[in-house]
């Protein structure tokens, strides 16, 4: 069954886990040249977070959104009231530092426009190595 609305997923709160691992599915799904780490979203091209923030409705489902910043025609993801990287870091139970790893370019060696498939085979391997530490 297609989705429309967020409304129509069943709600249930998925763990950080399961976040990430429907992430990489999605990103999979990214056409080359949509992914940009210049912003969080705007003008159709983003993030990693920023793009299933606004065309993943099961990310939407779960709480992650988007806000406008009042300054910009950019807007930037949230979650629980948090906004930015603390609310990316919250909405995938991951430490700060490991969100940025994952979801920015600091992670690419400074690639600003790295491949979807890149950031999806990263958050493979960290979602692989996490459960051997935590097993």
């Amino acid at each position: 069954m297609k989705h429309r609305r967020p409304d129509e997923i069943v709600r249930y709160r998925a763990p950080g886990a399961e976040r990430l691992s429907r992430l990489a599915v999605f990103l999979d799904t990214l056409p080359e040249g949509q992914l940009t780490f210049t912003r969080w979203y705007g003008h159709g091209r983003g993030c990693a977070v920023g793009l299933a923030a606004h065309d993943d409705l099961w990310m939407q489902a779960q709480g992650l959104g988007l806000e406008q910043g009042a300054q910009s025609r950019m807007s930037y993801p949230v979650y629980e009231g948090q906004t930015d990287w603390p609310a990316v870091a919250a909405f995938f139970a991951l430490p700060l530092e490991t969100a940025q790893e994952l979801f920015s370019a600091r992670g690419y060696d400074g690639d600003l426009r790295p491949s979807p498939r890149e950031i999806a085979a990263r958050v493979r391997l960290h979602l692989r190595q996490d459960t051997r530490v935590t097993a």
